[in-house]
C-alpha cells in the first residue's frame, strides 16, 4: 500500500506521536465507521435536496423559499469552513472541538424537529422564520466541522485512509438510499405534517446516538503546537500558501474548472422529463445516482489508497464529461440511467478526492487550513455554475449547457494531468519542524 504524503512527513518529523496514534488505529476506524453509518441514515431524513424543500413547499407554497433552502445550506456549509480550520489550529487535541461541533449540529437538528412540531401552535410565517433560524444553525455547523473532522481523520488513520473513505461512501450510499425509502413511506402514510415530523424526530434520535461513537474516539496530544493566531492572520496566510505551494495551487485551479463544470448536472433530469421521461422516473434516477455514488465511491477510495488521489480526480472529470455528453444524446430511460450512473460516480470523487488531496498536500500542522481553503475557494464555482446555467438556459437550451459542461470537464482533466501527485512532492523545510522530511 502506498504511504500517504502527509503520513510520510508526519512519521519523519514526529515518529513517537505517529507510533502512539497507530495503537488506536483499529478502534478509531471502527468508531468513525459507526458514526458515519448512523449519521448517513439519519441525515437522509433531513435531506436539503428532497425532504426540507418538500416541507417548506407544503408549509408556504413559495418557490422562492424552497430555493432559499438550497442557498442557505450552500452558504452555511461552505463559508464557515475557514473558521472551522482556524478553530482547529493551536490545539494539542482535536477531539474536544470535534465533539463540541457535533453536539451543536445535533442541537440544530433538534431545533428543526421542535419547529416542525409547533405547526398548528403558531402561524405559518412564524414557523418559517423559526425553521430557517434552526436550519442556519445546522447548516453552519456542517461547515465548521469539515476541516476539524478531516484533520482528526488525517492524524487518527495513518493507514488505509482511502479504504475508510471508500467504505464510508459505500455504507453511506446504501443506508442513505434505505433511509430515503423509509422517509417516502412515512410521508406517504402520514398526512402533512405528521410524516415529516416523524422523519425529523427519527433523524435527531439516530444522529444523537452517533455522539456516543465520537466521544469514544482516542487521540494523543499533538506535539509542536504553535499558539493559534488571530482569525485575520489565518485568512492572510492563504495567499502566501498559494504562492509558496505551487503544486497545491495548480490543483485548486484544476478543481475549480471541474467544479464549474458541474453547472449542467442539476438540469439533466429536467431535460429528460421534458423530452422522454415520466415525472415518476425522477425517483429512479435519484436511486441510480445514490447507488452509483456509493459503489464507485468505494472503488475510487481503494484506487486512491494504492495509486494516489490524483488519478481519482482525473477519473471523476472523465465521468463528468461522459455524463454531460450522454445527457445530450440520451433518448430513452435506460440512456438516462447510464448518465446518472456516471454523474453519481463523478460526485463520489468530490466527496473522496478533495479532502484526501488537501490532506496529502498539507504539512501536518496545517491540515485543517488546507482543508478549509479548498472548500472555501471551490465554493463559488459550485454555487455560481448552476446559477449561470439557469440564467442562460432559456436562451441557449439545455444541450448547449451540457456541451459547455463537457468541454469544461475535459479542460479540468487536462489541467489535473499537470498537477504533481502529492506523494511525489518534496517539501524543503528544516528537519524537526512539523511536516519536515529528514
Amino acid at each position: 500500500m502506498a504511504l500517504s504524503a502527509d503520513v510520510a512527513r508526519l512519521s519523519a518529523a514526529m515518529p513517537e506521536y505517529t507510533k502512539r496514534m497507530s495503537l488506536y488505529q483499529r478502534r478509531n476506524f471502527v468508531l468513525l465507521m459507526l458514526d458515519g453509518a448512523t449519521f448517513s441514515f439519519a441525515i437522509s431524513l433531513l435531506s436539503e435536496t428532497t425532504i426540507l424543500p418538500a416541507f417548506v413547499q407544503a408549509l408556504t407554497g413559495s418557490s422562492l423559499l424552497v430555493g432559499l433552502v438550497a442557498a442557505t445550506y450552500a452558504i452555511g456549509h461552505y463559508l464557515p469552513q475557514l473558521i472551522g480550520a482556524h478553530l482547529a489550529r493551536g490545539r494539542v487535541r482535536r477531539k474536544p472541538l470535534l465533539l463540541a461541533i457535533v453536539i451543536s449540529e445535533r442541537v440544530g437538528i433538534l431545533a428543526i424537529a421542535i419547529t416542525a412540531q409547533l405547526i398548528g401552535v403558531f402561524d405559518s410565517d412564524t414557523i418559517v422564520v423559526l425553521f430557517f433560524l434552526a436550519f442556519c444553525v445546522y447548516a453552519i455547523t456542517t461547515g465548521l466541522i469539515g476541516p476539524v473532522y478531516g484533520d482528526f481523520v488525517a492524524k487518527a488513520l495513518t493507514r488505509g485512509r482511502g479504504l475508510f473513505y471508500g467504505i464510508t461512501q459505500l455504507f453511506g450510499g446504501v443506508l442513505g438510499f434505505s433511509s430515503a425509502l423509509v422517509a417516502e413511506s412515512l410521508i406517504r402514510s402520514h398526512p402533512f405534517p405528521g410524516g415529516i415530523q416523524l422523519c425529523f424526530w427519527i433523524c435527531f434520535g439516530l444522529s444523537f446516538l452517533s455522539i456516543v461513537f465520537v466521544s469514544s474516539l482516542k487521540e494523543e496530544p499533538y506535539p509542536h503546537v504553535d499558539p493559534r493566531p488571530s482569525l485575520w492572520t489565518t485568512f492572510a496566510e492563504i495567499p502566501a500558501i498559494l504562492r509558496r505551494d505551487r503544486s497545491y495551487s495548480r490543483y485548486l485551479v484544476a478543481r475549480a474548472v471541474l467544479a464549474f463544470a458541474t453547472l449542467g448536472v442539476g438540469f439533466v433530469a429536467v431535460h429528460g422529463i421534458e423530452t422522454v421521461l415520466r415525472p415518476s422516473d425522477a425517483a429512479l434516477l435519484a436511486a441510480v445516482f445514490i447507488l452509483s455514488q456509493a459503489v464507485l465511491g468505494f472503488v475510487v477510495g481503494l484506487v486512491g489508497n494504492y495509486l494516489g488521489f490524483k488519478v481519482v480526480v482525473i477519473l471523476g472529470g472523465a465521468l463528468l464529461a461522459a455524463g454531460m455528453v450522454g445527457a445530450i444524446v440520451a433518448a430513452s430511460a435506460p440512456g438516462y440511467l447510464l448518465v446518472f450512473a456516471a454523474l453519481g460516480g463523478a460526485n463520489a470523487v468530490t466527496i473522496i478526492a478533495d479532502p484526501n488531496m488537501s490532506i496529502e498536500f498539507a504539512p501536518p500542522d496545517k491540515t485543517s487550513l488546507y482543508l478549509g481553503t479548498t472548500s472555501t475557494l471551490l465554493a463559488p464555482f459550485f454555487i455560481l455554475g448552476p446559477l449561470a446555467a439557469g440564467a442562460v438556459a432559456g436562451l441557449l437550451g439545455y444541450s448547449a449547457i451540457f456541451a459547455a459542461a463537457a468541454v469544461l470537464a475535459v479542460v479540468g482533466v487536462l489541467l489535473t494531468l499537470r498537477v504533481t501527485e502529492p506523494r511525489r512532492v518534496v517539501i524543503v523545510e528544516a528537519v524537526g519542524q512539523p511536516g519536515a522530511l529528514p
